[in-house]
């Protein structure tokens, strides 16, 4: 008895199979189409996607739509009436006397829905394609396709993009509701102001964005074309193909596994999600925009950076910035020193690691120029505040360029590195912020430069002075009181006079001594500073900071402290040759010879 009962209703599903069969078109003619109330659809040739009639979860609305045929979970990816929904099942969708594919209500002869193109013939087609993709064909061509007029899902292969020459916008709108597939409050486009970015709204308000493209991905989104997103088992990497040329700018992705159900969906709560069809008989989710409080646009304002990873404050001033109202973040932060604005002196770039790029609708892309001259060019306009590299795959060519504020900056795991314009004394702070501060770093080079000269300078004139002394001993001259200042002011002579451009190296007569004088106390102010950094004791010794504000400036020095090292006062053995032991680094070998 029981294995009859199995039977029947083996039976039974073998039949209503047959029955569904037999009301499933392959194509939409001028004399085949879908009616609801028969139970109507059109399937694809492989069988992987459904077009019909359908109510969403709770509601008894009827919409014409697309959906995964060979999942248990009803999941569509496109609806045609979507604002024009019928409330019975009397619907049908068929090719109009026009030739356009429309929806019909109620034996109404206007349509509730139309693709509403120029068909150049009364006798076209329409055909579910292996894709997902409903197209509308007449002479063999396409004259229409689904894959232009999305609703709130990106399937793979599908263009994500602008046509500049019809001017065709390709978006995607979020559900109002579950149970209401009505354009709701988000959407997400490509923003064409210079730079493309993917951007999305609420409400017509920036909500979102994406960052520019880097050769990989979007800067702002996680590297999901390589990353590994792991449920159980399961490896789904996607390849992220991104097109921008005069004719079109478009996103598109494929999974690299052809046998996954992978979509992009905007829900109706405005996230962006990655799912695909697990063996579990379930969507697993992947977040495509970081959920956490930094995702919002403009989070800390303007010159500011948000981290998450901060315990204290999520939202800080970029280095060389400060905030006028500290309750308020949407409020920019203001800069502290123009002085040398432009002119590039004393300025260079504090390099942010691992960041979101601002929004680059205020950028410009270089795409031949290497980072180097990026950076000249950034320090020779005033209103370049900030640059970084294009491409992380291109070999160190292209660039983009800032100018003026920089909005929605944030630290992410994935990020770049972002060089930040700074003057002197901030490049100098960031030296010692450095190693507790996370994501910066120097990338000026002025710093650097002024550490050697200094020492060098002092080893070159402690070296003169020495050979100084002891010449004035052997010719038994006592000149202990002989000014130091005085020997420099000679070696600064004798530069002067070998540098081709000197008023003394062709043997023209004048009087450079207000020239040397100033040359002398600038060397002078380096000794000086040079002896107050090998103090002995370390909190005898300025900070970074400190050096470059003393070299900047004309402000009384501090007398440096006689050093612990032995001075040899006596007179060396005349049976022996001595040569002065001067030291080396890696900048300068000094040899003193006596």
């Amino acid at each position: 008895m029981g294995s009859y009962r199995a039977f029947c209703i083996l039976v039974l599903f073998v039949i209503l199979d047959l029955f569904g069969s037999l009301h499933a078109l392959e194509t939409i003619t001028g004399t085949q189409f879908i009616a609801d109330d028969e139970n109507g659809s059109l399937v694809s040739s492989d069988g992987n996607f459904k077009l019909g009639f359908f109510s969403p979860a709770k509601s008894q609305a009827r919409y014409v739509g697309i959906w995964f045929k060979k999942i248990s979970e009803q999941t569509v990816v496109w609806v045609a009436n979507r604002e024009t929904p019928i409330r019975n099942s009397s619907g049908i969708f068929k090719i109009g006397g026009d030739g356009n594919l429309a929806v019909f209500c109620c034996n109404q002869s206007s349509p509730l829905w139309s693709t509403n193109v120029s068909v150049p013939a009364q006798t076209s087609a329409a055909k579910l394609l292996d894709s997902g993709n409903l197209v509308l064909v007449a002479k063999d061509k396409n004259i229409w396709q689904s894959f232009d007029y999305p609703t709130d899902t990106i399937l793979p292969g599908m263009k994500f993009g602008w046509n500049r020459i019809t001017g065709l916008n390709r978006i995607i709108t979020s559900w109002k509701s579950i149970d209401d597939p009505t354009p709701g409050e988000f959407a997400a486009w490509f923003d064409l102001h210079s730079i493309p970015q993917i951007f999305l709204y609420k409400n017509s308000v920036t909500h979102w964005r994406s960052g520019p493209w880097n050769g990989r991905t979007f800067n702002g989104l996680p590297y999901i074309g390589s990353q590994k997103d792991y449920f159980s088992d399961l490896n789904v990497p996607i390849n992220i193909t991104f097109v921008s040329n005069d004719k079109e700018i478009y996103s598109k992705f494929s999974p690299r596994k052809v046998d996954v159900f992978y979509i992009i969906v905007l829900e109706s709560t405005g996230v962006l999600n990655r799912l695909f069809w697990h063996e579990s008989q379930r969507w697993v989710k992947l977040h495509i925009i970081p959920q956490d409080m930094c995702n919002e646009y403009m989070r800390c304002g303007a010159n500011a950076i948000c981290n998450e990873d901060t315990v204290a404050a999520k939202c800080a001033c970029l280095p060389g910035f400060v905030r006028l109202y500290p309750q308020d973040w949407y409020l920019k932060c203001q800069e502290t020193r123009k002085e040398a604005c432009g002119k590039g002196d004393g300025e260079g770039f504090v390099r942010l690691n691992g960041v979101k790029f601002p929004d680059a609708r205020n950028s410009t892309l270089y795409s031949n120029m290497s980072l180097e001259e990026c950076e000249s060019k950034c320090l020779k306009s005033c209103n370049c505040t900030g640059y970084a590299n294009a491409y992380v795959n291109e070999m160190g060519r292209g660039c983009i360029a800032w100018y003026g504020e920089l909005r929605d900056m944030r630290h992410i795991t994935s990020g770049q590195d972002f060089y930040l314009r700074a003057d002197a004394v901030e490049l100098a702070a960031d030296v010692q912020k450095n190693a507790k501060v996370h994501g910066l770093a120097t990338k000026s080079t002025l710093v650097f430069l002024i550490v050697p000269i200094v020492v060098e300078t002092l080893l070159a004139s402690l070296c003169f002075y020495y050979m100084w002394r002891r010449n004035a001993k052997r010719k038994g001259q006592n000149q202990k009181q002989q000014s130091l200042q005085r020997l420099v002011l000679d070696s600064a002579r004798s530069l002067s006079n070998l540098h081709k451009d000197s008023p003394n190296s062709s043997g023209e007569s004048g009087n450079t001594e207000l020239t040397l004088f100033k040359l002398t106390n600038e060397v002078m102010r380096c000794i000086q500073v040079g002896l107050l950094c090998v103090q002995d004791n370390a909190k005898d010794r300025p900070s970074m900071s400190n050096v470059v504000f003393m070299l900047s400036n004309e402000t009384v020095l501090p007398s440096p402290k006689k050093s612990s090292f032995p001075v040899r006062n006596s007179e060396p053995d005349s049976s022996t040759t001595t040569r002065a032991k001067c030291s080396n680094n890696e900048h300068m070998i000094s040899n003193c010879l006596g």
